[in-house]
């Protein structure tokens, strides 16, 4: 009995031995092919956005994109050399939105090793893999580059409040001077309807009103006559978090970001921002619970090249800087609740962000280049002179922060 059951086990290796060879090498097969493909995958990503980054980069008023193919091809030439096929291609959809489209298309040859003996598959498989970006021509217009939400003055999800619009809000007939009121050059846009309506019934003069000099003196009348009130505006359709979860969680996580953790630096001044800056940091991150910014002169660098800082928490930002000779803030209040921006004279540019939370100006008689986009409330509780202006644009080899990667089955490239 004993040697029956042995033979009936032999006999049972035997049989079993060929199909884990067969079914071993299909799963090495099948696992290389998928590892290739996976690699193959992230090297069209990376390529289509490093030539997006290049595309948006570019001067070139044209639709040509040898910068895009360069950038592309070079990466992949560093990084991927197995790819035997390169195929790039950009195109324009939805002109209304001036969104571009480039598309990276890469072939590889993958042996086969144990497949091969199999008919007709042969020694190699074609495979493919399809990387595609969408971005936003970098035109350096009155707006700037960059995310589209910030082409707003204010994009307001809550209330508004501004305690020096104007003097004398009974009688639009007294004449308004400068020195005495705010000015907002840029659209005013509120996401809520209940924050609108609030609003949309009180005056906001433009800068044009006072002349050239600043020195003029207009009534309110007289101002809606000549077109310098600035009308408020409603647009539901805009989602005021969108850029933070497209981009600032990704800038947040990026291993060139400057992250701080050490409480001795809890406390950001315009010496150690400016030695960050010098060292080529470009993105600086905080979670402290207690985190606060005093700037008193200017960020060294280029007045295009904007300095992301992003923290969880913060205390106050106090400035008093002339910022236009350089670098521009792109600052960003992640929390719920309210960051106060503090203006003691001088002239801040940059735009603040603070998705989810409010924001507070004591604005003193300063000049604000930029844009405030908040989540909740936005109160400007003195005097200042508010123009827009967009900065984020790019910021280093990461890219310009409008470029995102998409599924290009969804695009029509007829």
């Amino acid at each position: 009995m004993i040697n029956n059951q042995r033979g009936a086990i032999f006999t049972f290796t035997a049989v079993l031995i060929p199909l884990i060879m067969v079914f071993t090498g299909i799963v090495i097969d099948f696992g290389n092919l998928y590892l290739h493909h996976s690699r193959l995958q992230n090297a069209a990503d990376s390529a289509a956005l490093a030539g997006g980054y290049a595309f948006v980069a570019s001067d070139d008023e044209t639709y040509n994109h040898p910068n895009a193919n360069e950038a592309a091809g070079s990466y992949i030439d560093k990084n991927h050399p197995d790819a035997d096929s390169l195929d790039y291609l950009y195109q324009s959809r939805e002109s209304a939105s001036k969104l571009i489209y480039f598309r990276v298309t890469l072939k590889e040859k993958v042996p086969l090793y144990f497949l091969r003996y199999f008919p007709y598959l042969g020694d190699y498989v074609d495979i493919s893999a399809i990387g595609c970006s969408r971005f936003r021509r970098n035109d350096q217009n009155a707006t700037g580059s960059g995310s589209s939400l910030f082409n707003n003055l204010f994009t307001v999800g809550g209330s508004f409040y501004s305690i020096n619009a104007i003097q004398n809000y009974d009688n639009f007939n007294i004449y308004q001077t400068k020195n005495n009121c705010s000015t907002y050059d840029g659209d005013m846009v509120f996401t809520n309807q209940n924050g609108y309506n609030s609003a949309a019934d009180k005056i906001y003069l433009k800068s044009g009103a006072f002349g050239a000099d600043g020195n003029s003196s207009i009534t309110v009348n007289q101002a809606k006559e000549q077109g310098y009130v600035n009308t408020m505006k409603y647009d539901s359709s805009i989602d005021i978090t969108s850029y933070y979860n497209t981009t600032i969680k990704s800038l947040m996580s990026l291993d060139s970001t400057y992250k701080i953790t050490d409480q001795n630096m809890q406390n950001l001044n315009s010496d150690t921002l400016n030695n960050l800056s010098q060292q080529g940091v470009n993105v600086i991150y905080s979670s402290l619970p207690n985190f606060n910014i005093s700037l008193s002169d200017a960020i060294v660098g280029s007045s295009n090249d904007p300095l992301y800082i992003i923290c969880d928490n913060i205390n106050n930002f106090n400035t008093s800087a002339n910022m236009l000779n350089g670098r521009p803030i792109v600052f960003v209040y992640t929390g719920y609740g309210n960051m106060w921006l503090n203006c003691n004279g001088g002239t801040f540019t940059g735009n603040i962000y603070a998705p989810y939370g409010s924001v507070s100006v004591n604005d003193n008689r300063y000049d604000f280049y930029g844009s405030i986009v908040v989540g909740q409330n936005l109160n400007l509780q003195s005097q200042g002179y508010y123009s827009q202006k967009n900065y984020t644009g790019p910021t280093d080899d990461t890219g310009n922060t409008e470029v995102l990667l998409v599924d290009y089955k969804q695009i029509s490239w007829e």
